[in-house]
């Protein structure tokens, strides 16, 4: 494929408004681990203050008593309100926004959860709009604050960079949505959501709630995983040497607890994993006292009654503080797991209870995709209408809405071989060195597939950034990984090197030998070379655009594994640049022609040189293209381009325009259409149509 040259042009900007234009674009800075410490109420500070450890909490309880209805020695639930405490975390495929507030209304529950805001990332919006249309509706928010997803793994935090900065943003948060309890991040015990020490969280969590109180508000954590707050009540009771009741524990316990418990009659006995699990929790369970949080929270898929007591038990008694929880679910369907965590919550009196209704590992949701009531969330409704009568007539069905652009009839297929347990990342290899060129070592993660059937379809993505920032780990498409892992594939998230040091064509080059170095270690990694996909975003969706339509005679392939070829068989471009030449940032601003291609002027030719459309030929493998018609960074003019020219060429191209989709697809003046799920599963359907 021969491939063209030139036209562009430079106007110089003040550097600030350049750095603006490239944290638009999505870049995302690294986050080094510093820790925040709490600072007096009054003031607002990045001044350390020492912390006082807290005191010395007996590792096991004098006695695991029966449960009671309501405990002696625990204080009054502080900012409670009302009889019913229950509420709800409620997503699917195929419902928008509005009809997840009015379905949780209709179920008659008090409180509802939106996913989460990032405290980092905060641009004075909550990408869920449930933050805004649940109090519209009446329902009080359980709102979440987390620092900066994806930062560190797909979905784990790191603490904060700038203590001062994250007081700031999240004082904000709580003044605009005035939430009903902040819970301060999520499952502080695990490394999936979590990837600092109990101290530094701790130290967070001191810092959150005091901001909290400042503006009224009841402050959680972010919740005791179920294994972990099970293996603390295994362990009380092993430690007093109540092997019996331990191992009936177990019995019970059994959804989150491996059955081999039953016969260790001390922690010694625990895997190495069970161990460091034991530990964190019982370093948490020392530090929550000393917070200044008001209740403490934990989670819990156990559908049995008096386990779900005990574990509330222990924990009102190990920390003195009031019990909530922001995720109770089932790990099936049953209507009685509803009935009897339900009863249990409301007998234990639970400061607040919200139930997670979302088909995701390990949870089963109460309402099916299209948003009619499965027979638990019958049970559900029945059980609010009997205890509260706070129940409402039941939404009619949503009906689809057409999308400005028909949407692709993909269908997604099932897993070859389906999980065996939650699913995780322990699968993962960070930082591996895929190419190295001019001494430096270019890193990319790989995340592997659930139990492969056999060599496995591959999809690599490349980050966003404005070609002058980002990482292979900052990134928001990490939320697809686990999904992508589900259904089968390898994932590579890829770095790539960076302007202005490196101005283009470095980031291509880099992406080129990313797939050649795949390719030539397929047999390592388990992968179908000739089953490989290209995912990216943004300045990433320009890159993995060039990557499907440009060639050998492009030059780009240089340096190592040149024995491999740098074509893949699939493109997905969300919200990307494809002609450089036209505006490809809102208002025509150019400053990064000089930045990022080093174009002397608006005709200097590397910025057709740049271009994808300068390369497409009908050998080019099919795209999927996604861009939101409100985009305030990057026109979606620019995918239209790139649709367009695509399909003159005899190229398959699907363009979805995203309705009242922001760069990143956050909603802009309503609610996006198609909805974050339809997008996501027209990605993963897509990959499915063409690698599977």
């Amino acid at each position: 494929m021969s491939k063209s040259s030139a036209l562009a042009s430079v106007v110089s900007l003040p550097i600030i408004l350049l750095l603006f234009i490239v944290l638009l674009l999505g870049g995302c800075q690294q986050n080094r681990a510093v820790i925040i410490e709490a600072a007096p109420a009054d003031r607002v500070t990045d001044q350390p203050i020492v912390n006082q450890p807290a005191a010395a909490l007996p590792t096991a309880l004098p006695t695991l008593l029966p449960p009671v209805a309501s405990p002696p020695g625990v204080a009054p639930l502080p900012g409670a309100s009302g009889a019913n405490p229950f509420g709800l975390l409620l997503g699917a495929d195929g419902i928008n926004d509005q009809y997840r507030v009015e379905l949780a209304k209709a179920l008659g529950v008090s409180y509802f959860r939106p996913w989460y805001v990032n405290v980092e990332a905060w641009n004075g919006a909550c990408y869920d709009l449930a933050c805004a249309l649940g109090p519209q509706a009446g329902l009080k928010l359980i709102l979440t604050a987390r620092n900066n997803v994806g930062a560190a793994a797909p979905f784990a935090t790191t603490p904060p960079q700038d203590g001062a900065a994250y007081r700031r943003n999240l004082s904000e948060i709580l003044t605009l949505y005035q939430p009903e309890v902040l819970v301060v991040e999520n499952e502080e015990d695990s490394a999936q959501y979590w990837n600092g020490t109990p101290e530094q969280y701790g130290a967070l969590l001191k810092a959150a709630c005091q901001v909290a109180h400042d503006q009224k508000t009841a402050c959680a954590n972010g919740g005791l995983s179920s294994k972990t707050t099970a293996l603390l009540v295994w362990a009380a009771y092993i430690e007093q040497q109540q092997i019996t009741e331990a191992c009936s524990f177990v019995q019970r316990a059994g959804a989150v607890l491996a059955p081999d418990l039953c016969r260790f009659t001390a922690i010694e006995h625990l895997s190495a994993e069970d161990k460091s699990a034991l530990e964190i929790g019982r370093q948490l369970l020392e530090i929550y006292p000393s917070s200044g949080q008001d209740y403490l929270n934990f989670h819990w898929y156990v559908p049995d009654k008096n386990a779900l007591s005990e574990a509330v038990n222990y924990l009102r008694r190990a920390t003195n503080l009031p019990v909530m929880s922001n995720e109770l679910g089932q790990n099936d369907q049953s209507p009685e797991a509803v009935q009897k965590l339900l009863s249990a919550a409301a007998d234990l009196k639970l400061a607040y209870a919200v139930w997670f209704s979302l088909d995701r590992d390990p949870a089963q949701a109460l309402q099916n995709e299209d948003g009619s009531l499965r027979p638990n969330g019958q049970a559900f409704r029945q059980f609010m209408q009997a205890h509260f009568n706070t129940v409402a007539e039941l939404p009619a069905l949503p009906t689809p809405v057409p999308s400005p652009t028909s949407l692709p009839k993909f269908t997604a297929k099932p897993a070859p071989v389906a999980a065996s347990g939650q699913l995780t990342f322990s699968q993962m290899l960070k930082d591996v060195t895929y190419c190295t060129v001019g001494g430096v070592e270019l890193k990319m993660d790989v995340f592997a597939p659930w139990q492969p059937a056999g060599p496995s379809p591959v999809v690599m993505f490349v980050h966003g950034g404005g070609w002058v920032a980002g990482t292979k780990s900052g990134t928001p498409g990490m939320s697809y990984f686990l999904d992508l892992a589900r259904r089968g594939y390898t994932t590579f998230s890829i770095d790539y090197r960076l302007a202005p040091t490196y101005t283009f064509p470095a980031n291509i080059v880099d992406v080129k030998c990313a797939v050649r170095h795949i390719r030539a270690h397929a047999s390592d990694y388990n992968i179908d070379p000739d089953r490989i996909g290209a995912w990216g975003a943004s300045a990433g969706g320009h890159l993995v655009a060039l990557l499907g339509t440009s060639d050998q005679s492009a030059g780009w392939d240089v340096g190592e594994y040149l024995d491999q070829s740098s074509r893949v068989n699939v493109v997905v471009d969300l919200y990307g640049i494809h002609d450089l030449t036209t505006e490809y940032v809102v208002g025509n601003v150019r400053g990064l022609d000089r930045m990022v291609f080093r174009a002397k002027d608006p005709t200097d030719p590397i910025l057709v040189t740049a271009s994808p459309v300068s390369y497409i030929t009908p050998d080019d493998p099919p795209f999927l293209i996604m861009h939101g018609d409100m985009d305030p960074v990057v026109p979606y003019t620019q995918s239209q381009i790139l649709h367009d020219r695509l399909l003159a060429g005899g190229v398959s191209s699907v363009y979805v325009q995203v309705h009242n989709g922001g760069h990143g697809f956050n909603a802009i003046g309503g609610p996006i259409d198609p909805p974050y799920a339809t997008i996501a599963k027209t990605i993963l359907g897509f990959f499915d149509e063409y690698l599977r």
